[in-house]
C-alpha cells in the first residue's frame, strides 16, 4: 500500500466525532489548492488554464480565453482558480472534486521518433487523484468520502463493513428485490446534496421484509411484522425471541417514524444517525435470516 493511501494521524487520532456537513471549509479550499499544484507539477492535468475553465462552467461565470505560452496569462488563470473556489458553495466543491478525477485528468507521456510512449495511464492518475481527495476529506472531518469518481456520504468503519458484507449476500439472485430496496436506501444515504434520512429508512426495512419473505415462504408473511410473530412462534427455524423482537422493533420504526411510513409522526425523526443505525442492523438482519435460512433449507441459497 503506497503512503497516500493511508489515513492521516489526525483522522485516526481523533475517533468517533460528528463529521462536517454542508459545508466545504475554507481550510479544505486551501488543501485543495496544495492538490492542485502538485497534480501540475507531476503534470496529471493540463494546468490552470483547463482548472480555470471549469470552475467557472461550475460557477456560471463567464468563461474567460488563457493563453498558454504566456506566463502572464497562465499565472492570472492559476489567480482565477483561487477566486472562482473561493465563491462556489460547499455542494458544488464536491461538483469540482468529481469533475477534477473523472474529466480533468489525463495520462502522462511523451513522443520519441514520433512514437508516443505513456509513463504514467490515465487509471493510475485518478487513483492518486481519489486517494489524495480521501485524504483530504478525511484531514478535513468532512462527512464524505471520495470512491469511483464520485463523492459519497461516509458511514463509520462498522456500518461499511456491514452493508458490504450484506451487499455480498444479496447477490443472490433469489434476492434481487430485497437488492434493490438495499440499493436504494445506500443512494438516499449517501447523496452528498440532499440525503433522503427518511426514505433510506423506509428501503432498508423493505429489503428485510422483501429477502425475509423470499427466505422463509411457510411463514406466508404479508409484513415483516407478520415474519417477526412468525419466527416468535415457529419450530420451523430457531430464532430466539429476542432477536426476533429485534425485527418487530425495526418494523415499528418504519412505520411509525417521522415521515417515514404509514403516515407514523409520533416515533421520532429520522436523522443522520438512526439512518445509519437502521442501515447497519437491516445489513445485520438480512445476513442473518440467510444464514438462519441456509440452515432451515440445508443448503446455501448462491
Amino acid at each position: 500500500m503506497s503512503s497516500f493511501d493511508q489515513t492521516p494521524f489526525s483522522a485516526r487520532n481523533r475517533g468517533v466525532h460528528r463529521k462536517i456537513d454542508t459545508e466545504f471549509p475554507q481550510s479544505a479550499q486551501v488543501g485543495l489548492l496544495h492538490l492542485l499544484l502538485d497534480l501540475i507539477d507531476r503534470d496529471y492535468i493540463a494546468g490552470w488554464a483547463p482548472l480555470a475553465r471549469e470552475i467557472q462552467r461550475i460557477a456560471r461565470l463567464p468563461p474567460v480565453e488563457y493563453n498558454n505560452s504566456k506566463s502572464a496569462s497562465i499565472q492570472q488563470a492559476k489567480i482565477d482558480v483561487e477566486v472562482a473556489l473561493a465563491t462556489l458553495s460547499w455542494d458544488k466543491n464536491y461538483d469540482f472534486c468529481e469533475r477534477l478525477h473523472n474529466h480533468l485528468a489525463k495520462e502522462v507521456g511523451y513522443s520519441y521518433n514520433d512514437i508516443y510512449e505513456v509513463t504514467t495511464p490515465k487509471s493510475e492518475v485518478q487513483a492518486f487523484i481519489t486517494a489524495e481527495l480521501q485524504r483530504l476529506f478525511s484531514e478535513e472531518e468532512l462527512a464524505f468520502e471520495f470512491t469511483e469518481g464520485l463523492v459519497r456520504r461516509r458511514g463509520r468503519k462498522h456500518t461499511v463493513e456491514v452493508t458490504t458484507r450484506a451487499q455480498v449476500v444479496l447477490g443472490d439472485s433469489r434476492l434481487a428485490s430485497a437488492r434493490r430496496h438495499y440499493d436504494k436506501a445506500m443512494q438516499f444515504f449517501r447523496s452528498p446534496a440532499k440525503p433522503d434520512y427518511e426514505n433510506c429508512v423506509k428501503e432498508a426495512v423493505c429489503a428485510v421484509e422483501a429477502a425475509g419473505k423470499i427466505l422463509f415462504p411457510a411463514a406466508k408473511a404479508a409484513t415483516l411484522g407478520d415474519l417477526a410473530k412468525w419466527f416468535s412462534s415457529t419450530k420451523d427455524v430457531s430464532v430466539p425471541k429476542a432477536i426476533a423482537q429485534t425485527i418487530t422493533g425495526i418494523y415499528a420504526y418504519r412505520s411509525g417514524g417521522d415521515g417515514i411510513g404509514h403516515g407514523g409522526a409520533a416515533g421520532g425523526i429520522a436523522t443522520a444517525e438512526v439512518a445509519e443505525y437502521v442501515l447497519a442492523v437491516c445489513a445485520s438482519q438480512i445476513i442473518y435470516m440467510v444464514d438462519v435460512s441456509n440452515h432451515y433449507e440445508g443448503e446455501v441459497p448462491f
